[in-house]
């Protein structure tokens, strides 16, 4: 009997062994996924921590980039920016169709570096100079000038003249004794609001080229093609041949030879010839290798050269600008830190030049960051 009594005590003593060390396993277990956890959850903020750090650095050496270019628009004037060796690091270039920019691929900031692509505004055409903010009276040049853009541009004319007519609509407003949503043939107020997810129409001018994807007639294809030729910015029409591209150049001839404000038998207004308005874009081209400044009256003596006529050489002061030297332009700064997977900060701003007490400033009038 107590032998019995001996084994079972042993016995007992051997399960509670066995239940204790089960316990210390699942312990050491649940500590080793703990720690385990805690060593991972600190190593994601250390990299969350590493990568906020990284995307500040790279902010700011975008922001850097803007400064850069900011302060070469200050000290010169960029049309005439043609020696590699200066501006603001590596020159200008130019495409086939006369694209203009200044562009740095790669300007060395602290750790990391910026790409800079400078851009004249007034290289472009001016939706915003479409329509008056004073009496919803349509200028005639600007409405050419888009007709004539997009037909050298291959853009099928009805989807053009359907978007030209909603872009109308959409920037008039409802003044006394002015018309609104003038155009019959384009998208009125009523349209928006009968979309399936509706919106108000504008009637006012556009706050970005972006907006007018809102526009009844754009659509992507659209877009693209046309993006970089046109604006909102500066406060007029002018066009500044010094920069302007080879499409928006034959634009502005075109409309060089019609008034401002619609005649009453706009059918019968005199036009420019394609052949007369590539001719003189090509001169322009040229001409701005040997001197990057054109000025209205250079434009006028190539104007003269390839076509003595009157109304084209008189109308060059209705759309070109006069100085041949610009003072808004968008800066693209690309902040990137890193090699092989660089962390980037992308900028874009408008600056603008103005001169104050006999001092160049240059102020930045719009800010985007992504």
């Amino acid at each position: 009997m107590k032998r019995r009594d001996l084994n079972d005590a042993v016995r007992q003593r051997d399960s509670e062994k066995g239940i204790v060390l089960i316990v210390v396993i699942i312990i050491l277990s649940v500590l080793t996924i703990l720690v385990v956890d805690l060593i991972y959850f600190i190593r994601i903020d250390m990299e969350i921590s590493s990568n906020t750090r990284d995307e500040i650095k790279a902010r700011y050496i975008a922001k850097s980039g803007v400064h850069i270019a900011a302060g070469t628009l200050r000290q010169r004037a960029p049309e005439g920016i043609i020696d590699i060796n200066t501006a603001l690091g590596r020159g200008s270039g130019s495409s086939d169709d006369g694209y203009w920019t200044i562009e740095v691929p790669f300007f060395p900031v602290g750790n990391g570096g910026a790409s800079i692509k400078v851009t004249d505004e007034r290289s472009k055409i001016n939706l915003n100079a479409l329509v008056s903010r004073d009496s919803n009276a349509i200028d005639w040049q600007v409405l050419i000038e888009l007709r004539e853009l997009f037909r050298y541009l291959n853009i099928d004319q009805g989807k053009s003249e359907r978007f030209i007519a909603s872009l109308v609509n959409w920037l008039d407003a409802p003044l006394e004794n002015a018309i609104n949503d003038q155009y019959p043939e384009g998208a009125q107020a009523g349209f928006y609001l009968s979309l399936e997810s509706p919106y108000s129409i504008k009637d006012g001018k556009l706050d970005s080229v972006q907006e007018i994807r809102l526009i009844d007639g754009m659509d992507d294809e659209l877009f693209n093609k046309i993006k970089r030729y046109v604006t909102i910015y500066p406060n007029n029409k002018k066009i500044n041949f010094s920069t302007a591209s080879r499409p928006v150049i034959i634009a502005a001839v075109k409309a060089s030879a019609a008034p401002a404000i619609r005649p009453q038998d706009a059918f019968n207004v005199n036009e420019v010839s394609d052949d007369v308005a590539e001719r003189i874009a090509k001169g322009v081209i040229e001409a701005r290798k040997d001197d990057p400044i054109i000025t209205l009256n250079k434009a006028r003596e190539i104007a003269n050269d390839v076509e003595p006529a009157a109304q084209i050489s008189a109308g060059l002061a209705g759309v070109a600008h006069s100085s041949g030297q610009s003072e808004t332009f968008t800066v693209r700064s690309i902040g990137s830190l890193g090699v092989y997977a660089p962390t980037k900060s992308i900028i874009e701003a408008i600056l603008k030049k103005t001169k104050s007490n006999k001092r160049t400033v240059v102020d930045i009038i719009a800010w985007r960051e992504s």
